[in-house]
């Protein structure tokens, strides 16, 4: 499996995602380069989105595949399934009030190594911004931080959630 794998293997069991990926094909529109990353995003905000709305039938096979993909995948395959899905479910369900955890239950062994790697991460990069390490250069101002929450344009929150943890 390569990363032109992924994707296609998660939309194929999880067929309730067709209308958001529909939509973020749209949102493309000809551009022929959207990115495997861009395209993953679309099925972690799916799953984070289902489960706020309490429909979980196809979560056992989307995290089977899901599982697949870091068995059978190279180790590119394995990246977007870690940064682009797990990675991606984590940001966006931090926004959420159930939070990422409620996530845990349907990984697998594969899957939850990823999840835990990517806390550790996390906890290290919180650590250093906290130590002021990760602040902006002597001088300048820090950016703004942006809630998603008060985004109105649904697709400009969606991209902010899913590269924004809370």
């Amino acid at each position: 499996m390569t990363t032109a794998d992924v994707v296609p293997a998660l939309l194929a069991v999880c067929p309730s995602t067709a209308p958001a990926w529909r939509e973020h094909l749209a949102f493309w529109g000809d551009e022929p380069h959207r990115g495997h990353y861009n395209d993953a995003g679309v099925v972690a905000q799916h799953l984070v989105d289902s489960y706020e709305r309490g429909e979980l039938a196809e979560f056992p096979t989307a995290f089977a595949e899901l599982e697949r993909c870091f068995a059978e995948g190279d180790a590119e395959a394995q990246n977007l399934a870690a940064v682009g899905v797990v990675e991606g479910i984590q940001n966006v369900a931090s926004h959420r009030p159930f939070g990422a955890e409620v996530f845990l239950p349907w990984l697998g062994p594969a899957s939850r190594a990823a999840w835990d790697e990517l806390c550790v991460f996390w906890g290290l990069v919180a650590e250093a911004k906290a130590a002021g390490l990760l602040g902006p250069p002597a001088g300048q101002p820090a950016p703004p931080v942006v809630d998603p929450a008060d985004v109105q344009d649904l697709a400009l929150r969606r991209i902010i959630e899913q590269v924004y943890r809370r």
